[in-house]
């Protein structure tokens, strides 16, 4: 998702250790930072950035186009920052950067690269699109082995969507590279109200378990704090939920199906362990049985999330009057009319920008409950038919500079994917939050690397299984399915049209 990407750096030092351990969810296209919402661009708009005049030209020449997805005010700002940066110190390279929304991005890109057109050189994508256009895109592993990319400064975990594997489980291409680290969702809420002595006393007294978003460890808990503050009127809204009917939705739903599929030897997603817990990701949506990847959806803990999912969004407008997407979650938080909310780390700059925010200084941060707190890095494949993939992947590497990463930071708020872009990031007062989460990244690990990236052996996972998903969800939602048929449905239509590549 999403995407879109920080989520929510809230509630810090207490929660960190329960975000991180669960990294990866699925999608984004999520919003990262400080700087005022971009414009959203048609596909066919070319913005050109303008190279500046000075420093040295080390001899690059050529010209590259970036197709970037729009919504994300951090993303787009800081790819055009780079491009002029790389500019002014190769005066003979041109970069054209290209918006493109969000929901046309896969459909540009494909076009492009099925035609194998030679541009865009480059294309910035998101978990949920990775299975999609990672068989297209290059297999960028030499530049690894080259060292223009530096594999020890990337965590492991984040590269997951990025791997297509063979029938054994080896990896045999690796399709981007992680730029952009975007945690969530997270919980995000205005300290006034739960520091509110009266409410506080109230809530503890009748319920017997603190009045502390960092301390809702279930779903239930929340539920309930939402319920309790929905029937004392202290805002409009008790709780902001994602239900959006184009993305929102799904990675809304895999965060809470992955806590309940943990426990639940249907789904075979392992269990938390000595050494942590798995990745969360799309991923457990999948397992095989007898060499034929299957649904597990349909599992007792997927019918389960998707009425605790229902649960979540009561507090809010029916979707039918407003879905709650990236841009909703984003944008109605601040309006001070929601006590909490869902939300990607990406969207905390705007939410304490004083000029447009009515909860600015005011916002906390917590996990949600169980492990439904996720990462979702965003990605940068090179298009294999590029007139000059190495000029391409030379772009990528000065992207991922600690200086340019600094920089993204300092202005933008925007959140680096590696090692050394974070700790400098951890020095800038906008994104100083993910300083706890460094050594929490290295701790990660991938103990079924087959298993978790089966999801990306499905070519069609974003195109057509999602959509079946969205649409059917959202008529359990409206109260014209039960949940158990629901999620047998989805988990047949899966099963009919799943494009499983070889």
């Amino acid at each position: 998702m999403s995407r879109t990407r920080g989520i929510s750096t809230t509630a810090i030092i207490g929660i960190v250790v329960v975000i991180l351990i669960i990294a990866i969810a699925g999608a984004y296209l999520a919003t990262r930072g400080g700087a005022p919402a971009t414009t959203t661009t048609s596909p066919s708009t070319t913005t050109t950035t303008t190279s500046p005049t000075t420093t040295t030209a080390p001899g690059l020449s050529g010209s590259l186009t970036v197709l970037v997805p729009s919504g994300d005010p951090t993303l787009l700002p800081f790819i055009q920052m780079v491009a002029n940066d790389f500019m002014a110190k190769n005066p003979k390279v041109s970069i054209q950067v290209q918006p493109v929304p969000y929901a046309q991005l896969v459909t540009t890109a494909l076009t492009s690269l099925r035609n194998q057109n030679p541009s865009p050189d480059l294309i910035i994508y998101y978990p949920s699109q990775a299975s999609t256009l990672g068989p297209y895109l290059l297999d960028v592993r030499p530049y690894f082995t080259k060292g223009v990319f530096n594999l020890s400064d990337i965590p492991p975990s984040t590269l997951l969507p990025t791997y297509l594997l063979d029938s054994q489980g080896g990896i045999v291409k690796v399709a981007g590279v992680p730029f952009q680290q975007v945690f969530g969702y997270v919980l995000v809420y205005q300290k006034s109200i739960f520091q509110n002595q009266t409410l506080k006393s109230e809530f503890e007294s009748k319920y017997g378990f603190p009045f502390d978003p960092t301390k809702f460890d279930t779903w239930d808990k929340l539920i309930t704090a939402a319920q309790f503050l929905q029937s004392k009127g202290v805002t409009k809204y008790a709780l902001l939920f994602p239900d959006g009917l184009t993305q929102s939705i799904f990675n809304g739903y895999v965060a809470i199906f992955f806590t309940y599929a943990l426990n639940d030897t249907c789904t075979g997603v392992p269990s938390a362990s000595a050494q942590g817990l798995p990745v969360q990701g799309y991923w457990a949506f999948f397992k095989q049985v007898n060499g034929t990847i299957v649904p597990t959806i349909n599992c007792t803990s997927g019918i389960q999330a998707l009425e605790t999912h229902k649960a979540l969004i009561q507090f809010e407008p029916p979707i039918d009057q407003q879905a709650m997407e990236y841009d909703q979650l984003r944008d109605l938080f601040l309006t001070g009319d929601y006590a909490m909310g869902a939300a990607w780390t990406s969207f905390l700059p705007i939410y304490n920008n004083a000029s447009m925010s009515k909860v600015a200084g005011n916002v906390g941060i917590a996990p949600l409950p169980s492990v439904a707190t996720g990462q979702a890095p965003t990605f940068i494949g090179i298009n294999p038919s590029s007139k000059d993939p190495d000029l391409a992947a030379k772009f990528i590497a000065f992207m991922m500079t600690p200086d340019e990463y600094k920089k993204g930071a300092e202005l933008y708020g925007f959140l680096p994917a590696t090692y050394s872009g974070m700790a400098v990031a951890a020095d800038v007062n906008n994104t100083a939050w993910v300083a706890n989460f460094i050594p929490l990244l290295k701790q990660m690990s991938i103990p079924d690397l087959k298993r978790m990236a089966l999801v990306n052996y499905i070519t069609n996972f974003f195109t057509d299984l999602r959509p079946v998903f969205i649409n059917t969800a959202a008529d359990y939602f409206r109260g014209k399915i039960s949940a158990q048929d629901a999620m047998n449905y989805i988990a047949a239509q899966w099963v009919k049209l799943m494009k499983v590549s070889s």
